[in-house]
């Protein structure tokens, strides 16, 4: 004979068991979105301040004080938006965390990064 056994145990509601946290935004990628911005913004308007004293018809030289504080401008937000570039890929590579903003920022830092050296090769080239 088969021996009598208690009830089935209950299981636990589901709504005891809290969600899984979603995951945080990764602080690099944050980081280089921030600089990225601030790079593609610095260097515009660099190039639009570059831009008004061409126009304007000062003269510009090597030893022209506007003309070192363009081009010191442009060395700093070049070297802020490969800052940008290295934080975006330290952000995308991190594991369980969100990858919007360092795709972003990694996005951006490139462009400004590549469009720089386009415009300065064009500038050059037609000197």
């Amino acid at each position: 004979m088969a021996e009598l056994q208690g009830p089935a145990p209950i299981p636990p509601p589901r709504s005891a068991v809290p969600p899984a946290p979603a995951p945080r935004h990764s602080g690099l990628g944050i980081a280089s979105f921030v600089l990225a911005s601030i790079g593609f913004v610095g260097m515009f308007a660099t190039f639009a301040v570059a831009g008004a004293l061409r126009a304007s018809g000062v003269p510009t030289g090597a030893d022209d004080p506007a003309s070192i504080l363009v081009g010191l401008a442009v060395i700093l937000m070049g070297l802020v938006s490969l800052i940008a570039v290295g934080l975006g890929f330290g952000g995308l590579f991190q594991t369980g965390r969100r990858k919007l903003f360092a795709s972003l920022g990694l996005g951006i830092a490139v462009f400004t990064v590549l469009s720089t050296a386009g415009l300065i090769i064009l500038g050059m080239s037609r000197s």
